[in-house]
Formats: structure tokens, C-alpha cells, sequence
């Protein structure tokens, strides 16, 4: 019997055979297997095998990589004659290729550009150095949740509480500002205190970030503002004029602002300056919320430390307020995606709409694979006898797996290139859609991996099941003409056509439900007349000169509809708790939301006068008068036969409801009506006209005029109401026209491999179909023939995709007060949409198989 203790393993020798060339086999084990037999006289067998080992690679890496024994490597030589295969497929069936590429590079196309937006959605404000530990502080009663806090919070954090190591408060604010004949109405004006380099990391890049906001005249600018009021000239130590009465000199430019920063400012002024005359920090105030406040933990302090924090905070402000009111940390981080507070600042997003864009990306890419799946496989008989002649000549499954891959891999990579420049193209649009200002960013690592990680998976997920399906075949029966397809395969493709429309369906719904959503806001009757109302801020003299102001415009027919309020009803901001009545129950604390207004307002906005009166004109009798609304008498227990003549305490002023307005939206319908107060406006704040019908030019004009001759001091802007209430949906506008455009690129999509499954179907039965056509039968009846399984998988697509839409409409719908209801037959035009559009598309194949030549078909029977 022969001894194989001094022989080495049969594995090793497996591996050797397995990648060494053919013509060097024999040569190779001998002088290997002689080097063996030396060691296993002098050491143990163990140690041979490990050098036996060792031998082998040493001589398969120079084989493999460095052509050293052989003239070309196996392995290198193996996946350049796969993608060399597959190129020449590429090429012979561009129609297919053509229609494969666009597929997936639309799909890609679309996926990457989700994938910026998503990308810049979650990359707000992490540019600042310890973003991390950063926070805001936020206050809560049970009715009011509020983005903003007490003046005197800031500085007892930062002197009670050791982990805070510093505090900034901010307060944004209207002014105008002049530099020589230069004169411009700026919004955005933050008042800051000097701690503000110390919280956020905004790049100073002109000026001393220590001392830039130790003056109390010192103003902090952008280079996009230094460049609008100084041009070329240097901005520092230059002077600018705000309000056409104090003089501020500017100490520092700051970079302009990020993109990606929830707080969006062009100037930043001292809070010392501001100190002089507000109230709030001139006396300390800590009933009065009007402030932001932000916290720089220290940085031992974690996410675990947050609840014992908000604890000390309340403990402190609980001794200096009387108002039941809870105080927590917001991480900075989670402002844009996750805050909708009350006076919360302008822009935010919404990560609902993150998560559900990042699955239409998911869902799009996935349908462009099937796609792909389906193509492929429709050209199984073409490609039959390729892998049967391959698999005669020695060719196993792996190698043709292989190859398989390799070709969806490099159709998956010309995809990548075509989709990478539909994005260049498109991202103008898109940027136009989302309101954005996104980049395709090539020196973006990070970026770039995760596009070459989208191709990868797309090429391997799209290819990796034509690469199973086609290297089963049997050679025999390929050879001889008796392929067939199995079941459990015809079952799957279906499967995949149900998931691409199904996809598609809940799309339609979904761009439906958004649209009729969008419409009712625009239609809804928000208890007031929003049309051809448009107003003017009270700036500058106008505060001195009202009741010249009120002389002007009812002289002028074109101006005498008008009314003077403190807030508009679009976007209410504020809110008291100091409101009683006979009756309360002291333990409860409801907010009542407050507007100043005058005597016209109710006339002007057209609302409804349930009972009672409005204010009296130019009368201070009504000085402690009141107006409420349907709501606030359910919170106050009263009805609209007795509420008149009650007694009402508001501020500490008791006085008595003269009448009650019909319920109209003060606020984004994506909130219900709250109770409201009306009471008079002594001290000014918004103009507001009500346009005759096509005289709006006529009377801006005349406005205009009438602010040049009492206010020629400050530029004359004006804004409408309607515009106004649009703003406040800007984001559901923006996520509408997305999901519209994505939905039809996703149908798109799934006409291509409806069409893949068209073909495949019509190749398989094109002897069946020259059979019926020879015995007589219409072209009508082989459409119908051809047809009729599709419908069927559209249909069961219907039955599946029907609950699933019905399910995320509503879950969308839930964050709004007052929506639509998704009826049935928002999902049957949906159905009937993707239906007709299948039919259209499934009708071209079967048509032209139907006016093939039957003669053709059957010539080789």
C-alpha cells in the first residue's frame, strides 16, 4: 500500500492545479512536491505542509499578477475575456442594450439625486466645530411648544449649572439699513450677545472674533452684504446707518452663511445695543419669552445628562416665573429635521419627507433592476444555445455566472456614466425644485464611494438573477431544441412585474393624494377672504404719524378698505396664559393667542360676526373691550346667546366681550384652531388693504405715494397675504413636485420591463402564435391572447397596492388638521392610469408578434 504521510495535501495540490497555466502543471508539482519530500525527512509534517503552503503562494502571486511563468495570467485573462464577451454582446444588441442602459441610468440618475438631497438634508449644522454639544433651549406647556425662552435663562444656566460652558441669546429682527444713497429693508438681522464665536463656529474672515461684538455700535456683515453696500472697497471700519438714526461701524465680515445652517443671517448686531431700549432685558424678564437661547455643554456631558439638565434648568426658572412652563435641551443637530415649534425660525425640513424620499430612491433603483431582470431574460432563447455550446466545450456554472455578471456589471457601469451626466444636466432643475443649491461634488470621497457602491449593487442585484436562470440550462436539451421554461422561473418574473407596478400604482397614489391635498389648502375657506389683500409694515415715521396715515388712506377711494393690526392671521406667533374669566378653574392654564387689531379689521378680512360688535372707531372706550372666537368660548364654557357682556381679564385689565368671531386658521392648517383674543390695537404694526377688483397696481401706486409723503425717510415694500399663506406650504409644494416627477420616472421604469416581459413572452410563443394565425385567427385575438396575462398581474398589482397606499396617504395625511379624505376613487383612477399605460405599452409587442409572417415561424417544423 502506498505511504501518503510524506505526501502533502490533496487541497493544496487542488489549488496549484486550479489557478496554474495548464502547460506548466506537471513541472510546477514535481519540482514542489521534491521540495516537500526534502523538508519531510528533516522536519515535522506539519511544518512541511505550512511550507508546502507557503511555496504555493509565493508561486501563484508572481503566476497571478506578475505573468512570471506564464505568458498571461488565468485569473487576469479570465475577467478580460468575460467583459470582452460581454462587450461584444453590448454591441451586436444595441437595441437591447440601449434600452437596458437607459433603464438603469434613469434609475440611477434618479437615486443619486435623492441621495444629494438626503445628503444635504442631514448635514445641517454639523459644520460647527462641537456640533455635537450644542443645544437649544425650548419651552413647553401643554398647549404652546416654543422655540424660544426668557432673556434672563441664558445667564443663570451658565452661573447655576457647571455643564453649561457658555450661552448665547439672539433675536432676529426687521430694519433698514443705508450706506450713503444705498437703502434696503433687511430681514435677516440677528441681535447677539458677545458670547456668540464661543457657541456657533461661523468663520470670521475679516475682523478680531474676540472683540467683534464688545461695541455696542459694532455690526458683524457677510462678504455676500460687504459686497452689496461696499462693492470692491474694504468693509471694515466702514459705517452703516440702520433705521435712519443710529450709526453702527462694521468690526468684522463673517463668511457667507452655510447653506446647510438652520440659522440663515446676513447682519449681526450687539445685544448690549439692543438692551438700551427693550423691556425684557432692561428689567430682567422672565414671564416674557421672546429670546433664542442656545448652550455649549462641556464636553464631558453627553445625550445620558440631557434629563438631569432640563431638571436643574426648570428648578431654576420655576423660582422666577409663576406659569407652569417645562424647559428642555434641543440638540442643535435635530432642529432642522425635528422642530416645528412655535416662533421656531424659518426653513426647516422635514424628516418624514427624508424618509420617505429615501425609499423612493430604494424603490426606483429596484424597479430599473427588474427591469433589467426582465430584458435579460427575454432574450433566454437567443442566448441558449450560446451557454449550451459553452457548457460542451467545459465551461462549468461559476465561469458562466461569471460572465453573466461581468455583463450586467459593465452595462451597470456605462448606466453609472450616462446617469452621471443626466444628473449634471438635471440638477439645475432639481436644485429649482427642492430649493436647494446641491452639487455633484467629484472630490467628495465619501460621495464618490457610495456612487460606485449604488452601480456595484445594481449590477450584481440586476444581473444576479439572469446569471442563475440562464447558466442552468441543459446543453442536451439547448442543443436540441427542447427548451424549456420552468414554472417556478415564469412565477418569479411575474413576481417581479407585480412589484414594479405596484411600486408605480402607490406612487400615482401618492402624487394624487399630494395634489388634492395641496388643492384643498389653496381652496379651503379659511374663515376669511385671503384675495386681493395686500399691506405695508409701520416703519420708521409712521409710528408718530398714524392718524395721518388714516387720513391718507380714506381719502383715496383706492386705499379707504383698511385696517391697522399688530400680527397678521397667517402664522400667529403669539400667545398669553394671563387670560381669566368668572367661572375659571384656577389649575387650569389654557394659551389664548392674541391679535391687536382696530375697528376695520374684521370688515377688511371679511370675517364673520357671529354676535356682539367690533370696535368702535377712534374710540378709547374700547380699550378694555374683547373679542373671541368660537373656541374660546368652548374653552371658557360659555355659548353665543350669553358670551356678550361677560366679564374678561386679559393682562391685568378686566374688562368685558363685546362680541364673537366665527372660527377662521391663524395658523397653518396643519394645526387646528386654537382659542383667540381680539383686543384694540393702540400702538400700530401692519397695514392692511383690501385692493378693489383689478386696481392692485393702481393702488401699490397710491400707497406708494402716500408712504414717499409721510415716510420718505424708509423704502416703501409691500407683500400680500395669499403669497404669504403659499410661503407656509412651500415645503409640501416642493415634496408634490418631486413625488410627481419621480412617479413618472418610476412608470417610465416599469414600462420598460413590462416591455422586457412583453417580449420574452411573445419569443416563447412565437411558433404557438404562427399555429393560430395559420388556422385562421385575427390579430385582435392574438393581442388578446398575448395580453391577457398581463392584466392579470396588473390587477393582482392593484389588490396589493390599494391597502399599501391607502396605509401611507393617511400616515401622511395625519400631520395635517384639517386634509382631504382618500376616497376610492382616487385609487381607481390611479389603477386605470397604470393600466392604460401597460396596455399601451404591452400592445406594441403583441401587435408586432400578431403581424409576423407565419411562414417564418413554422418554416423549420
Amino acid at each position: 500500500m502506498m505511504n501518503t504521510n510524506n505526501h502533502p495535501p490533496r487541497w493544496l495540490d487542488r489549488l496549484l492545479e486550479r489557478f496554474c497555466a495548464p502547460h506548466l502543471w506537471e513541472e510546477v508539482q514535481g519540482d514542489l512536491h521534491e521540495r516537500y519530500q526534502l523538508r519531510f525527512n528533516r522536519i515535522s509534517k506539519t511544518k512541511a505542509d505550512w511550507l508546502y503552503f507557503r511555496d504555493i503562494f509565493s508561486y501563484l502571486r508572481p503566476s497571478i499578477f506578475k505573468r512570471r511563468h506564464s505568458p498571461r495570467p488565468v485569473l487576469t485573462d479570465m475577467l478580460r475575456n468575460y467583459f470582452l464577451i460581454a462587450f461584444r454582446n453590448l454591441t451586436r444588441q444595441k437595441a437591447f442594450s440601449v434600452i437596458n442602459i437607459l433603464g438603469l441610468s434613469v434609475g440611477m440618475a434618479c437615486s443619486i439625486l435623492i441621495l444629494l438631497w438626503v445628503q444635504d438634508e442631514l448635514s445641517y449644522d454639523r459644520f460647527h466645530t462641537h456640533a455635537d454639544k450644542l443645544y437649544r433651549l425650548t419651552s413647553h406647556t401643554p398647549d404652546i411648544h416654543a422655540a424660544v425662552t426668557s432673556a434672563p435663562t441664558a445667564a443663570a444656566m451658565v452661573d447655576k449649572i457647571p455643564e453649561v460652558k457658555s450661552a448665547v441669546r439672539l433675536s432676529d429682527n426687521t430694519h433698514v439699513l443705508e450706506v450713503g444713497e444705498r437703502k434696503f429693508e433687511e430681514e435677516g438681522i440677528y441681535y447677539a450677545d458677545s458670547t456668540f464665536f464661543d457657541v456657533f463656529s461661523f468663520p470670521l474672515v475679516k475682523g478680531d472674533i474676540k472683540t467683534a461684538l464688545n461695541r455696542p455700535d459694532g455690526i458683524l456683515i457677510t462678504e455676500r452684504m460687504a459686497q452689496k453696500y461696499f462693492g470692491q472697497e474694504d468693509a471694515l471700519g466702514k459705517t452703516i446707518r440702520k433705521d435712519n438714526q443710529d450709526d453702527f461701524v462694521v468690526t468684522g465680515v463673517l463668511a457667507d452663511i452655510p447653506a446647510t445652517s438652520h440659522l440663515q443671517f446676513d447682519f449681526i448686531l450687539p445685544m448690549s445695543f439692543l438692551a438700551r431700549t427693550d423691556r425684557d432685558l432692561k428689567e430682567n424678564r422672565w414671564g416674557s419669552f421672546n429670546f433664542y437661547t442656545y448652550v455649549l455643554l462641556d464636553k464631558n456631558a453627553d445625550a445620558s445628562s440631557l434629563a438631569r439638565l432640563n431638571k436643574q434648568i426648570n428648578n431654576i426658572v420655576q423660582k422666577n416665573i409663576k406659569l407652569r412652563v417645562d424647559f428642555q435641551l434641543q440638540p442643535v443637530l435635530s432642529i432642522h429635521l425635528n422642530s416645528h415649534l412655535l416662533r421656531d425660525v424659518a426653513g426647516n425640513g422635514n424628516i418624514q419627507y427624508v424618509r420617505i424620499f429615501s425609499v423612493v430612491a430604494v424603490f426606483i433603483l429596484i424597479v430599473a433592476c427588474i427591469n433589467f431582470m426582465n430584458l435579460a431574460t427575454a432574450r433566454s432563447a437567443k442566448r441558449a444555445k450560446e451557454v449550451g455550446l459553452r457548457k460542451v466545450v467545459g465551461a462549468d456554472r461559476f465561469q458562466l455566472i461569471g460572465q453573466f455578471l461581468a455583463e450586467s456589471s459593465l452595462i451597470s457601469f456605462f448606466s453609472l456614466l450616462v446617469a452621471i451626466v443626466l444628473v449634471w444636466l438635471l440638477i439645475p432643475f432639481f436644485n429649482m425644485l427642492s430649493d436647494k443649491q446641491l452639487t455633484l461634488n467629484f472630490l467628495d470621497t465619501r460621495l464618490l464611494l457610495i456612487i460606485g457602491a449604488i452601480a456595484l449593487t445594481t449590477g450584481l442585484l440586476s444581473g444576479s438573477y439572469p446569471a442563475l436562470f440562464l447558466s442552468r440550462f441543459q446543453p442536451i436539451k439547448v442543443l436540441k431544441g427542447n427548451l424549456a421554461v420552468e414554472n417556478g422561473n415564469v412565477w418569479f418574473r411575474n413576481g417581479l412585474v407585480v412589484c414594479q407596478f405596484v411600486v408605480s400604482i402607490i406612487m400615482l397614489v401618492g402624487t394624487a393624494v399630494v395634489y388634492n391635498q395641496l388643492q384643498f389648502i389653496k381652496q379651503r375657506n379659511l374663515g376669511f377672504d385671503k384675495e386681493n389683500l395686500l399691506y405695508v409694515q409701520m416703519t420708521g415715521e409712521l409710528w408718530s404719524k398714524q392718524q395721518a396715515l388714516k387720513n391718507e388712506l380714506k381719502q383715496n377711494p383706492l386705499t379707504q378698505s383698511f385696517a391697522i393690526a399688530q400680527d397678521l392671521p397667517t402664522n400667529l406667533g403669539t400667545g398669553a396664559a394671563d387670560v381669566s374669566w368668572e367661572g375659571k378653574d384656577p389649575q387650569s392654564q389654557p394659551i389664548f393667542p392674541t391679535m391687536a387689531v382696530d375697528a376695520g379689521f374684521i370688515d377688511v378680512f371679511k370675517m364673520k360676526l357671529l354676535i356682539g360688535r367690533s370696535f368702535y372707531v377712534d374710540s378709547k372706550a374700547d380699550s378694555a373691550s374683547y373679542i373671541v372666537n368660537e373656541k374660546a368660548l368652548q374653552i371658557m364654557g360659555m355659548n353665543i346667546s350669553n358670551a356678550v357682556g361677560k366679564s374678561l381679564t386679559f393682562g391685568g385689565i378686566k374688562g368685558t366681550i363685546i362680541g364673537v368671531v366665527q372660527d377662521f386658521n391663524f395658523k397653518p392648517i396643519q394645526q387646528s384652531i386654537e382659542p383667540m383674543l381680539m383686543h384694540l390695537n393702540t400702538w400700530g404694526g401692519k397695514v392692511i388693504i383690501r385692493t378693489q377688483p383689478n386696481k392692485t397696481e393702481a393702488t401699490i401706486q397710491a400707497l406708494e405715494s402716500i408712504h414717499k409723503k409721510l415716510n420718505p425717510a424708509y423704502p416703501f415694500t409691500y407683500h400680500f397675504i395669499d403669497q404669504d399663506l403659499a410661503n407656509l406650504y412651500k415645503t409640501e409644494n416642493r415634496m408634490g413636485d418631486l413625488f410627481n416627477a419621480f412617479a413618472v420616472l418610476a412608470i417610465f421604469i416599469s414600462c420598460l420591463g413590462l416591455y422586457g416581459l412583453s417580449a420574452f413572452i411573445a419569443e416563447q410563443r412565437t411558433k404557438e402564435i404562427g399555429v393560430r394565425r395559420v388556422l385562421g385567427a385575427s390579430v385582435g385575438n392574438i393581442v388578446y391572447l398575448l395580453s391577457q396575462n398581463f392584466t392579470r398581474l396588473l390587477l393582482l398589482a392593484m389588490v396589493i397596492a390599494t391597502p399599501l397606499a391607502w396605509y401611507a396617504a393617511n400616515n401622511w395625511l395625519e400631520g395635517f388638521a384639517y386634509r382631504i379624505n382618500v376616497d376610492w376613487t382616487i385609487f381607481l383612477i390611479s389603477c386605470f392610469t397604470a393600466l392604460g399605460i401597460a396596455a399601451l405599452t404591452v400592445s406594441y409587442e403583441s401587435i408586432k408578434a400578431a403581424l409576423k409572417n407565419p411562414v417564418k415561424a413554422l418554416r423549420n417544423e
